[in-house]
């Protein structure tokens, strides 16, 4: 009776979470290379990946959207005073053919790097999702409308870039890409996950 009582009380508290139910994280993966800049790169051979996890909380608001960012790249030529890299950031909105400017500095605070003879280690979670303004038309853009960090990572236009002492303008490059549509927010997921092992614990009560 009391396990009964529990798995009503929990999918009661279920049902009164509507946001958390609905709340989603997208994920974008990149894959780093000097094959993927715009414009020529001087013998660059490293290569990394990147991932981010964008989460909108169950809200409409982009105003508590946060993603959380990893990457790691190996084989870097150098920045100064032993380290890989002189600068890493996320740029856009651009194309895999054009050039766009910085919209978020990897390489300073949120995020914490380990950027050390010719590696790079980039890792922050919980940031607050950017707003991006409008983007230039240049010799190497062809113009964007303002839009939302979202709809900039959905539309193929964000991509991870990494500078060295050899490749000021950067020496490899990876286009985040939308790997997964939907996924449930791991705080929601547990929630779920829970109130199944106590309907199962429920069952197995009755068969007793």
């Amino acid at each position: 009776m009391r396990i009964r009582i529990a798995a009503l009380a929990l999918f009661s508290a279920l049902g009164a979470l509507p946001l958390a139910a609905q709340a989603t994280v997208y994920q974008f993966n990149a894959s780093l290379n000097s094959a993927n800049e715009v414009g020529t790169v001087s013998t660059a051979t490293a290569t990394g990946i990147a991932t981010l996890f964008y989460d909108d909380h169950g809200t409409v608001s982009l105003l508590d959207d946060t993603y959380d960012f990893s990457m790691a790249v190996f084989g870097l030529s150098g920045g100064p005073g032993g380290t890989a890299a002189t600068g890493f950031h996320i740029h856009g909105a651009a194309s895999v053919t054009e050039s766009g400017p910085v919209r978020v500095f990897l390489d300073t605070a949120p995020f914490s790097s380990l950027n050390a003879g010719s590696t790079l280690l980039v890792g922050g979670s919980g940031i607050a999702a950017p707003s991006i303004p409008a983007t230039s038309a240049s010799g190497t853009n062809a113009g964007h409308p303002a839009m939302s960090f979202l709809d900039m990572l959905q539309g193929g236009l964000a991509y991870a870039n990494v500078h060295t002492s050899l490749n000021p303008a950067g020496a490899v490059r990876g286009q985040l890409i939308q790997v997964a549509a939907v996924v449930p927010e791991p705080a929601s997921m547990a929630l779920m996950l829970g109130g199944l092992g106590v309907l199962g614990l429920t069952v197995r009560r009755r068969r007793r």
